[in-house]
Order: C-alpha cells, then sequence, then structure tokens
C-alpha cells in the first residue's frame, strides 16, 4: 500500500497541467462546493475501508499527517447541503448492482468544481481485495482536485512584481502568493517569504552550478540524489543563515524512506521531497521541489563550472504546527512554473 500511495504523488504533477486549465472565472449556473482544503466526505464506508486510504501518512512530513481530512455518513445521510462538498467519495457494496469491483469519477454533479469518485463492489471481501490497486488513482484524482482549488485561490491575489523579477532573472514563469513579500536577491539565487510567525512558507529559486569534465560536458554525481543534495546545499546554505553565519540550512540525512527524497522523471523535470535542518540550531521542516533542465541555449558556462538546470523549492517552518496544507499549496505553485523561450536577463538589480 505505502508503495502505491506514494506513486500517486509522484504521478500529481502529470496531472497539473490538466488542473490548471480548469482554474477559470467562467459563469456557472450550480451552486459553488464547500469544505475546506483536502477535506473529503465519505459516504457509505462502513467498514472504513476507503477511509483508512484517505487517511494514510502524506510522505515527507517530520510528523504524522492523514492525506486528507476525512467526514464519513451512512448512505442515508447523504442529503442537502453535504452534496455541495468540493470532495465526495460514495461507497456502494451491492452483490446485485455490481459483478466486479469498480472506481468511476464524476465532475460537478451537485456544485462546481466538485469531484464525486464512485467505489463499487459486489462485497465487502472484494472491495477490500481490490482496494490497493484503487488508491493510487483515488488519491491523484482528489489530490489534483485540491491543488487546483488551491491555485484558484490566489489566482486573482499574487505578487506580480516577484513574478515579474524572477521571469527576468532565470527566464521562467511561475505564480507567487501576495503575501510572500520578504525577499532576499542574489546573483543566481532568490528567496521569498510570509515570513509568518506560525507557519512560515518559503520560495526558492536558484541555478543549479557544477563540475564540467574535460571534454566540456556536465560532470553529474553517482545518483540524481547525490547531484541535487550537492547543490542545495551549497546554494541553500550559502545564502540562508540561522542566528549566526556557521548555522545553515541543509538538507536531512538518512534512510530515503525514513526522510523520502526520491525523484521521478516527469517529461523533462524532477521532483524531490525531504526534510532540511538548520546546522547547529533546532530549526526544520519538510521541503518539496523541482528540478528543471534549461534550454540549451541557456546553459552557461564559468570556467570549469556549467549550468544546465534551474531549482524551484518549496518549504516550510512551522514548529507544533501542522504542515500539510502548507506544503500542498507549495506543491501546487511549483506546477506553475513554465520555461520561457527567450533568453533571461542575468543582472541583479
Amino acid at each position: 500500500m505505502k508503495k502505491a500511495l506514494w506513486t500517486s504523488a509522484l504521478l500529481l504533477a502529470l496531472a497539473m497541467v490538466v488542473g490548471l486549465s480548469s482554474c477559470n472565472d467562467r459563469p456557472t449556473l450550480m451552486p459553488p462546493s464547500g469544505g475546506r482544503l483536502f477535506e473529503v466526505l465519505v459516504v457509505g464506508d462502513d467498514s472504513s475501508i476507503v477511509r483508512d486510504v484517505l487517511q494514510q501518512d502524506v510522505p515527507g512530513l517530520p510528523q504524522s499527517e492523514p492525506q486528507f481530512d476525512v467526514s464519513a455518513i451512512k448512505t442515508d445521510a447523504f442529503k442537502s447541503t453535504l452534496r455541495l462538498s468540493r470532495c465526495i467519495v460514495i461507497v456502494s457494496v451491492n452483490p446485485k448492482a455490481f459483478d466486479v469491483p469498480a472506481m468511476q469519477t464524476e465532475r460537478n454533479v451537485w456544485a462546481e468544481p466538485q469531484t464525486v469518485v464512485h467505489i463499487n463492489a459486489p462485497s465487502i471481501a472484494l472491495l477490500r481485495d481490490s482496494i490497493e490497486a484503487f488508491a493510487p488513482r483515488l488519491l491523484l484524482t482528489l489530490n489534483k482536485t485540491e491543488m487546483s482549488k488551491s491555485l484558484s485561490m490566489i489566482r486573482h491575489k499574487r505578487n506580480t512584481k516577484a513574478e515579474r523579477l524572477i521571469q527576468q532573472q532565470f527566464g521562467i514563469t511561475m505564480w507567487i502568493p501576495a503575501d510572500m513579500i520578504a525577499s532576499k536577491q542574489a546573483p543566481d539565487f532568490f528567496w521569498l517569504s510570509n515570513n509568518s510567525p506560525t507557519v512560515m512558507k518559503n520560495i526558492v529559486v536558484y541555478r543549479n552550478w557544477h563540475r564540467t569534465t574535460a571534454d566540456g560536458l556536465l560532470w553529474y554525481y553517482d545518483s540524481p540524489e547525490s547531484f541535487f543534495v550537492s547543490a542545495r546545499n551549497y546554494w541553500l546554505g550559502r545564502n540562508i543563515k540561522g542566528e549566526t553565519d556557521s548555522m545553515q540550512m541543509s538538507t536531512v540525512n538518512g534512510a530515503l524512506m525514513d526522510s523520502p527524497l526520491l525523484g521521478k522523471r516527469q517529461n523533462d523535470r524532477w521532483i524531490f521531497r525531504g526534510l532540511w535542518e538548520m546546522t547547529g540550531d533546532d530549526m526544520g521542516g519538510p521541503f518539496v521541489s523541482l528540478t528543471l533542465p534549461m534550454d540549451s541555449k541557456q546553459w552557461k558556462q564559468k570556467g570549469d563550472y556549467g549550468c544546465d538546470h534551474i531549482v524551484i523549492e518549496g518549504f516550510v517552518f512551522a514548529p507544533g504546527k501542522k504542515k500539510r496544507n502548507a506544503m500542498r499549496e507549495l506543491e501546487a505553485l511549483l506546477y506553475t512554473v513554465n520555461k520561457e523561450n527567450k533568453k533571461p536577463n542575468n543582472k541583479t538589480k
């Protein structure tokens, strides 16, 4: 089950291309859907089989938090305003109506935007046997809906000045929330934060410089993980300090299953998740990172070093607070990233 749930999270990047296109302002005659972000209404799941899937831990967090907050009701209670929930999973077990377990998805049935997932089975036993096969698609579908909702909430509340600066410096476009107004800009590096005293959300963008070989080819490390961590520790350690210069941000080492830092190729991008810490201090938290290859005409060379990647990362500092929603919101922002065709302006203002 654990492997299937993690696979769904990795596949999310592909689905967000579709999700972004649904974030528009077109008029509709349907009532607006409701519910908190990453909350799911589960109907008819008397054996809690689906609920257990939805409440598996989110990978990459320093503490246990469920994938979704679940409200469970019986089938005969599914009436009135409950039908206006944004994410609904309806479980039906009926040997007369169904021959085999199946999962179907509907959009905007009683409200908009809305995702309604039907999970049908002829018996509880067959539902339990098949739920692991359904889990990746179920989580993918619901995550896509909620991340699209998260983006729609900031669509017209963005820091366009910061977006222009990132575009000029790195040649990429992305959305930045309006509350991210604290910033640090340096050559090949940009850091934005909402500076919240409770849940601090941050975005960093940097170029990934690394050594080239004798014939001019870019030198890669033993694995994608070591390649990523080396650049991350250098750039964030150099630019994000603690109370003293000896305190600097770095990547937590450890077993990959304990602190997930798994990369998966998604078209031309790498997605990484893991934990960060401030050396010499007790500060730390989760991060999610996108490594974006540059177009060949944007590659750079300085002596024995070359750069063909840009890294965009979201990280959270929220001691004693839940971090799931903040991390999912930052992850959604990563899927707004697009490369420009023209060469960026590399001057730092």
